[in-house]
């Protein structure tokens, strides 16, 4: 029989309803859901409920239950919210985000914001973020689920780095912001200032120019009565064109006397106080987003394999079919001359899945990146890497005979271990020339060297 789906309505008037297609429970108040201890699929809010919508949604977004869609009866018009619908309707949407949830191989607790930003938007196929216009926000504009998801408020650009991945993209040109270059606020308002001094007591004035003596004043300095009389010749100024002209400076500062054409405009920041020059400020455009095909096949992806991936960004490899070849011959040839010594390493990743479930699928993601750059740093240009699907690393080093390269790789491993929570196991195993049997070959070699880790 098919277990009956529930969905969390808050109302403060509908009452329970039970039928073949849905069966729901009905709250008003987010502790009396808290209390109940069910597991929602969905949230749904009614009309009766708007007024305290506001907060419901919050602590939605910011429980366990972060990922799961919430309806409104009504349009509110918030972007933590996903749209209106009615209540059979969101039991629907409901039930084929269930079905969605279920494809993904990790557990959804204990995810970093970005992996909660990608959950988020592979469960809402199509959806577009919007940037939000906010007079109140530092930089005028927020995405309210980025924010909402975020471990740190001061922090608020980590989906840059989704961006950078192409796992997520903009999509459309919403607006362009100016900012200040101290604190970044888009808090500025513009003045102003004379040229000379950087006074803001600027008038604007009409000048005069006397082509008997060359003065050019205040035309208040020419005025006398009816005419135009130069304050320093005592020309009489008649025609314009002949006598006179008006010259194109038309503002004087009161604090120097400085004639000028056009003022000198500065930026001043409310935040900080800061002042510049305009071309000074930093621009930020902000987009909508959206989730690329790539980052939902990355997210779909099983995340072991995710994070062995991650070793090929530092090293570089070859194909297991090829190592083999160039193994086999290398062994012929060491058989011939005992100069061509070798050494040929396994380092096997043993505990993946266990450092994903503490340290989620991004930090882990960042170690394992670490290890791999270590690893990349201590092998030499001849030194040939391949992987296998069974997360093993296999190291061919020619020239070899030193036999320290073991402990050298267990420092290494040590070095980038996480201060606290679970550590890296790996299982290293390494092979001289001067060791094997004369019968043995590449594929026997690399049988022996793959033992279970007692």
């Amino acid at each position: 029989m098919q277990k009956t789906k529930k969905i969390i309505v808050f109302s403060n008037k509908l009452t329970k309803k039970n039928d073949s297609k849905t069966e729901y429970e009905v709250f008003n108040s987010w502790e009396n859901f808290i209390k109940s201890e069910l597991e929602p699929i969905g949230f749904w809010i009614a009309k009766d409920f708007n007024d305290n919508y506001l907060s419901i949604v919050n602590n939605i977004r910011r429980s366990n239950w972060w990922y799961k869609y919430c309806f409104s009866e009504d349009n509110l018009n918030n972007k933590l919210l996903d749209g209106s619908l009615d209540i059979d309707q969101a039991i629907d949407k409901c039930n084929l985000s269930e079905e969605k949830i279920a494809k993904l191989k990790f557990s959804l607790g204990g995810l970093a914001p970005s992996e909660k930003l990608l959950v988020y938007l592979y469960l809402r196929e199509g959806l577009e973020i919007v940037p939000q216009f906010n007079p109140n926000a530092p930089k005028l504009y927020t995405y309210p689920i980025i924010e909402i998801l975020s471990d740190n408020q001061n922090d608020l650009d980590w989906y840059q780095e989704l961006i950078r991945k192409n796992l997520i993209a903009y999509k459309k040109l919403i607006d362009r912001v100016r900012l200040c270059n101290k604190c970044s606020s888009a808090h500025i308002y513009f003045i102003d200032v004379c040229p000379n001094c950087k006074n803001i007591d600027i008038k604007r004035s009409r000048f005069l120019h006397c082509f008997a003596c060359g003065y050019v004043g205040k035309q208040e300095e020419f005025s006398k009565g009816y005419d135009l009389i130069c304050p320093k010749c005592n020309a009489h100024l008649k025609h314009i064109g002949v006598d006179y002209d008006l010259p194109t400076a038309q503002y004087i500062c009161n604090s120097c006397g400085y004639v000028f054409e056009e003022p000198e405009t500065i930026y001043r920041c409310i935040a900080c106080g800061e002042e510049g020059s305009p071309d000074k400020l930093n621009i930020q455009e902000f987009y909508s987003i959206e989730m690329t095909l790539y980052g939902r096949e990355w997210l779909l992806l099983e995340q072991k394999k995710i994070i062995f991936s991650v070793l090929s960004e530092s090293l570089k490899y070859v194909s297991l079919e090829y190592f083999q070849l160039l193994l086999d011959w290398f062994i012929k040839l060491y058989k011939r001359d005992s100069n061509f010594s070798f050494a040929l390493a396994l380092i096997k990743f043993q505990n993946i899945e266990e450092i994903i479930q503490f340290y989620g699928i991004s930090q882990s993601i960042e170690i394992y990146r670490a290890l791999a750059q270590r690893i990349s740093e201590m092998l030499r240009n001849t030194d040939i890497v391949c992987r296998d699907d069974e997360y093993k690393l296999w190291i061919f080093l020619p020239a070899t005979k030193k036999k320290c390269i073991c402990n050298r790789i267990n420092k290494l491993v040590n070095s980038i271990q996480p201060e606290s929570g679970v550590k890296i196991k790996v299982y290293i195993n390494i092979q001289y020339s001067s060791e094997i049997d004369s019968e043995i070959n590449a594929e026997f070699l690399m049988n022996k060297l793959d033992k279970t880790d007692d």
